[in-house]
């Protein structure tokens, strides 16, 4: 039941507007209320929270459109509806700009305001779905945070080869859902030797002091011994007193620890995000010092000169790493999935599982969707499901080696085809492409798209043209039929229900064009699928 406030200072259309919702409308809409001026309606409506809202134009003191404007800047989901006795041009341009559904004239005929009511009705609709899918993209986004922290730190810690001019910042992907203040930082390394043998409670005590206390990261626990943690930093003037400051926090919160050595500190340069590999090279030299000089400290096994093995298997894998590093920035896909397979085929050949080795495929995967989304090629919501690794940490952690390689080559060919799909096509197709995959739910046109990546419209088609053999018009009716095939997939979902998830409001508009393109009205198309025909042949 939507719940609608009638604003207008004429008591006779007050009275109108209220029996025709008595009459005509009272299944699915409520007047909660009335108000007579443009003062009363913010009073009324802040009290009584109305979902839709009747709004005279032109009323004494505070004016309608006036009164819209501040309610909009209040906050809450509102769906405004204009009436006025004089059909002015730049009043409705003005309200259609601020978000108003519908503009009816006096007298309002029932006809008139069923449409108008659908149309705010809709508006809600979609805000809803927009506010669910927003807080449905945060959980999962909150979700994600560990596996590309821990990547982070694995990505961090790899040296860099040299990458050609104009490559995209191999870190964006990480600052953007880490939310880093700036584009540099300092690496350093924590070790943990307490008196009573229990690291995972220090370690844990730590984490929780730089998650609550600082800006910095901490990375993940290795062989129950130390950790990796990661300083942002907003500017490199301010390195030094952001460092002092960090560091004030542990000695505050470990002053013991640090004393008797069962916490041991050290930390590299400050380094652009790309280059913090160096940051991370000082602070291992800086720690083997350290670690050298005091009895009875843990070194780690990069540091130590007695473990020349474990040495000699980290500079491989760097090795491994960097070469599908730079494939990627080049967009050689094909050879970093090869260089991708010899970390796989490793697999097979490991008697324990290191968890590293998962980091670091997952770094690559995360890496290369990153490459694609911000080149144009993946849309946000491929992405975001590209970007979803639990089944993979599943596999992992039950051991299931073949599966989980298996499972990673899949990933990493839909990347690859993907790649190899738009190759042929200009920079400005493949956005247009992105911008359909994106938006193809809203009323999009050619010049909305155009406008967004940034080229005219004659351009744009000129371009579509010739590459695809279809104008955007085309190319957008065929992706949303598309779409609209794989949801009449689903059992139990109505033709209104696709139709608006497919960007179109009038359902009949959208069951005629469908079956103009198909053959099939969406009904029989679903009843065939829902009996194993195959209606594409």
């Amino acid at each position: 039941m939507r719940r609608v406030l009638i604003v207008d200072d004429e008591l006779p259309i007050i009275n109108g507007l209220s029996l025709l919702f008595k009459r005509y409308f009272q299944a699915g809409y409520a007047v909660v209320g009335t108000a007579r001026s443009g003062r009363e309606a913010i009073e009324k409506a802040k009290a009584l929270s109305p979902e839709i809202i009747l709004m005279d134009v032109q009323m004494p003191g505070i004016t309608g459109l006036e009164v819209i404007r501040e309610l909009s800047q209040e906050g809450g989901v509102k769906a405004f509806i204009l009436v006025t006795a004089y059909e002015r041009f730049d009043i409705a341009r003005e309200a259609l700009s601020m978000g108003v559904c519908d503009y009816l004239l006096k007298p309002v005929s029932k006809e008139r305001l069923e449409v108008a009511l659908r149309a705010a009705s809709s508006y809600l609709d979609r805000v809803q779905l927009l506010n669910e899918r927003e807080l449905e993209f945060k959980d999962r986004e909150q979700r994600l945070v560990p596996l590309v922290k821990t990547a982070f730190f694995v990505m961090a810690r790899q040296k860099r080869g040299r990458q050609p001019a104009g490559a995209p910042p191999d870190f964006a992907l990480f600052r953007e859902m880490l939310r880093l203040p700036g584009d540099m930082g300092i690496m350093g390394i924590a070790s943990f030797s307490p008196t009573d043998g229990n690291v995972s409670a220090i370690y844990e005590h730590f984490c929780s002091v730089l998650q609550y206390k600082t800006v910095a990261l901490a990375g993940p626990l290795e062989d129950m011994r130390h950790c990796a943690w990661f300083l942002p930093l907003k500017n490199e003037a301010e390195a030094s007193q952001q460092l002092a400051e960090f560091l004030a926090v542990l000695q505050a919160a470990f002053s013991s620890q640090l004393a008797t050595g069962e916490i041991r500190l050290s930390y590299g340069q400050p380094e652009k995000l790309e280059a913090l590999w160096r940051s991370w090279e000082a602070a291992v030299r800086s720690f083997a010092e350290i670690s050298s000089s005091a009895a009875g400290v843990l070194v780690p096994p990069w540091a130590a000169p007695e473990h020349p093995a474990p040495l000699r298997e980290e500079n491989a894998a760097s090795a491994v790493d960097t070469q599908i590093h730079d494939e990627i920035v080049v967009g050689h896909f094909a050879m970093a999935g090869q260089a991708l397979e010899k970390m796989l085929l490793a697999l097979d050949h490991s008697d324990s599982l290191q968890r590293d080795v998962f980091y670091r495929i997952i770094a690559v995967l995360s890496f290369a969707a990153s490459k694609l989304a911000g080149g144009g090629v993946l849309s946000d919501k491929a992405y975001r499901e590209f970007m979803d690794f639990s089944d993979l940490d599943r596999l992992w952690a039950d051991g299931a080696l073949k599966l989980f390689a298996s499972k990673v080559r899949t990933r990493f060919q839909v990347l690859e085809e993907r790649a190899a799909a738009v190759g042929a096509y200009s920079p400005f197709v493949v956005r247009a492409l992105q911008y359909i995959e994106n938006h193809y739910q809203e009323p999009i046109s050619l010049e909305s798209a155009a406008e967004a990546i940034g080229i005219s419209a004659g351009h744009l088609t000129r371009l579509m043209s010739d590459e695809l053999k279809r104008g955007f018009a085309r190319t957008l009716i065929e992706y949303r039929m598309q779409k609209a095939k794989e949801l009449l997939k689903k059992p139990n979902i109505s033709v209104r229900e696709v139709s608006r998830l497919c960007g179109y409001p009038d359902a009949n508009y959208f069951a005629r064009l469908f079956r103009r393109l198909t053959g099939h009205t969406p009904r029989e198309y679903a009843a065939r699928m829902l009996k194993g025909e195959n209606t594409d042949e």
